[in-house]
């Protein structure tokens, strides 16, 4: 038992030096690790939430000291740590403490970062139909010759998806070729990916929809904390479900066999931990998995930080460069605010002057940049279309979308196909360097497609050597060429649903119902597409029918154009009509109805597959 004025000592000791070593009487020590003392809280403003970011050599003493110093300090029930599965070690608390005490917890041992824990802001994407770009326009693609590009040559196996959106057959189209629209389709290598993961972090991904579904690598969804866990997505905007598609989809896809984990973000969580605990979560499974040098981060979420917040700058640089270290690619979004910023203005992207991230911009599918892509040809790595059709968030149909976000994924996909390819592992497989490799490769395979536009990305495959004709020249491609090509039964998604029709409406009957079918003998007609009507159609077309009206017979054509569904609605009326004759001084009236008081299904004809649902009313 120690006495009074040895522990007096010890104390002073302790509180001096803040380290306290105890001797037992075997000769053993026993370290006990400094607690340091914060502000009070009561003292200081109110709390506000904190990321506290560790650094990757801090001991596990040093994240201990800190634990026990937050449990202390911090609002009680603030206090959660995101622990590395890989180490075991704590990687950033959250905790809820005031700006003094965030102030003197920068100084300890072992910490990287203090940052406050920010909300993401809503940022609305750029309109479909964009002003003219300011780039000027040309017909085909700017002459390369001359350009080492032009003696790349197809691989051994490639496939060619001939039912292809235009926006996909850029990423193939040769230097010195024609317009991507003339192309005969979408070309690729035919590993397409394969043991390469694509880590999206974003809102989700509707999993019903037949891009997802029809994936061929493997799928699966990464829940970060207080995200909804359904596979579904998350946002209105549905953005997720599209960056997935253009990533691995099976029709809009550009890597369509690599397998993809959707990191799921909360609807409303603030933004650092969230995003810092993405970062963790793909460190640790890229570990668990040994892959590295086969992952791909897509990260089409960009925010822009005030000059005050320069902590979460650096917190959120600090975890991105230790992935790269761990030859784990990553990849941006420039930006969408070209209106306001003609430079970078967003971060991850500004992370690009002095890291080894890829930055993508946007271009329009003729290679002009698009008016609302951010990024000089200095700042960004390379550029892809960002006007885009991909997978709907709420139908199991598509959906146009544009933005820079839709541009990374196709890039990204490009990646994965090289890393999955053999012939590419010697240049881009060195551990260390992987990522600085893949940088150096997407620069040297891209080429603007129009004079003074950006450099765009081109995946090393030329489609017009995989048409299969005779051979018009040695070598060329005849009935031997060796290509895989897609069935192009996946080129269309389910139609729209039939509309479901009432049995009995307010003063109607339902007497005749089927598909294929279209009206004839009517006395008027009206298209629903000419008065803009969306909803309550059979409605719609009952009030036409007024005074003499005996029947109506309402269809749906449903036509396939620019790679979406058009529906319009015809509604064909039938009268009764008054025939007025004369013979002599006397008048007689014969009263005719086209359709007389029962259905036939002589008042309908045959019509192509495009007329369905039919239904008439009397």
């Amino acid at each position: 038992m120690l006495s009074r004025s040895l522990l007096w000592g010890l104390v002073l000791l302790f509180l001096s030096n803040r380290v306290l070593t105890l001797t037992y009487q075997d000769g053993s020590q026993n370290l006990v690790h400094n607690i340091p003392t914060l502000p009070s809280s009561a003292s200081t403003a109110r709390s506000t939430p904190y990321v506290i970011l560790m650094t990757w050599s801090a001991t596990r003493e040093q994240i201990q000291d800190l634990n026990n110093t937050l449990s202390t300090h911090a609002t009680p029930g603030s206090l959660e740590g995101k622990t590395s599965i890989h180490t075991g070690l704590i990687v950033f608390f959250k905790a809820a403490i005031s700006s003094i005490q965030a102030n003197a917890i920068k100084k300890l041992p072992g910490v990287a970062v203090v940052t406050p824990d920010l909300m993401l802001e809503e940022k609305l994407p750029p309109p479909w139909s964009s002003p003219p770009s300011l780039t000027p326009r040309q017909e085909s693609p700017k002459d390369q010759s001359g350009s080492p590009l032009t003696n790349v040559r197809n691989p051994v196996n490639v496939r060619l998806q001939s039912v292809a959106p235009t926006e996909l057959k850029v990423i193939s189209q040769p230097p010195g070729s024609v317009r991507a629209a003339d192309l005969p389709g979408f070309a690729y290598a035919s590993e397409a990916g394969r043991g390469v993961t694509i880590y999206v972090i974003d809102t989700g991904a509707n999993a019903q929809n037949p891009e997802w579904k029809g994936m061929t690598g493997s799928k699966r969804f990464m829940y970060l904390p207080e995200a909804e866990e359904t596979m579904t997505d998350g946002h209105k905007s549905g953005h997720g479900s599209c960056v997935s598609s253009k990533a691995t989809g099976s029709l809009f896809g550009t890597a369509k066999n690599a397998d993809i984990v959707m990191l799921k973000v909360p609807k409303e969580l603030p933004w650092t931990s969230a995003t810092l605990a993405a970062l963790v979560d793909i460190s640790d499974d890229v570990e668990r998995k040994g892959i590295k040098g086969k992952a791909v981060v897509n990260i089409s979420l960009g925010q822009r930080f005030p000059m005050k917040e320069e902590s979460t700058v650096e917190a959120y640089k600090h975890l991105l460069i230790i992935l790269m270290r761990k030859d784990i690619v990553v990849v941006t979004a420039s930006g969408n605010s070209r209106e306001w910023f003609n430079k970078l203005s967003d971060h991850p992207a500004l992370f690009s002057y002095d890291t080894d991230l890829i930055v993508v911009g946007a271009v329009d599918n003729d290679g002009s940049r698009a008016d609302y892509s951010q990024g000089t040809i200095e700042e960004l790595t390379k550029s892809a279309p960002g006007d885009v059709v991909c997978a709907s968030s709420t139908s199991l149909g598509w959906l146009k979308k544009s933005g820079t976000s839709f541009a990374v994924p196709a890039v990204v996909g490009v990646i994965a196909v090289w890393l999955s390819q053999d012939e590419h592992a010697a240049e881009l497989q060195v551990p260390g360097e992987v990522a600085a490799k893949v940088k150096a490769k997407v620069k040297k395979f891209s080429y603007p497609r129009v004079k003074g536009g950006p450099p765009v990305i081109w995946n090393g495959i030329d489609p017009r050597e995989l048409v299969c004709k005779s051979p018009k020249r040695p070598g060329g491609a005849g009935s031997g060429c060796r290509m895989t090509l897609d069935p192009p039964a996946s080129a269309r998604p389910p139609q729209p649903p039939k509309p479901q029709w009432s049995k009995k409406p307010q003063g109607f009957r339902r007497v005749f119902e089927q598909d294929g079918v279209i009206g004839r003998g009517y006395v008027e007609r009206w298209n629903s597409s000419d008065f803009d009507i969306k909803d309550n159609v059979e409605q719609w077309c009952l009030d036409r029918c007024r005074g003499k009206c005996a029947s109506v017979f309402l269809y749906r054509v449903v036509q396939f154009s620019s790679w979406e569904y058009n529906e319009s609605y015809i509604c064909n009326m039938y009268v009764v009509r008054n025939t007025v004759r004369k013979q002599g001084k006397e008048t007689l009236t014969d009263l005719t109805s086209r359709y007389h008081s029962k259905w036939s299904k002589r008042f309908v004809g045959s019509a192509s597959k495009s007329a369905d649902a039919g239904i008439a009313f009397k």
